[in-house]
């Protein structure tokens, strides 16, 4: 299961009103050793009591993750074949 997956979970048994332990036993039993550690359930507790609704990732600062599709790598192959002085390390950034 995913961890979103396991995020609305927790946000279900928070919003019936279930304690952090009662929780993570419900997740163990049906979850075994997949199911998230008490850690995560009391994270995700405490970002619900603080009004938090959403269970998806937040977005973060910093580099975006990089894109490989076909289109880049066959452009980036003309440009090293049209110039063969290019040092690949140039095209890292």
């Amino acid at each position: 299961m995913e961890k979103s997956e396991f995020r609305v979970l927790i946000k279900h048994y928070f919003l019936r009103k279930k304690t952090i332990i009662e929780t993570k036993e419900k997740l163990d039993k049906y979850y075994g050793d997949s199911a998230p550690s008490i850690s995560m359930v009391k994270k995700w507790f405490t970002e619900f009591r603080c009004g938090r609704t959403s269970t998806s990732d937040a977005e973060r600062s910093g580099r975006p993750k990089e894109v490989i599709t076909p289109e880049i790598v066959d452009k980036i192959h003309e440009m090293i074949l049209d110039d063969r002085r290019m040092c690949v390390s140039w095209l890292v950034l």
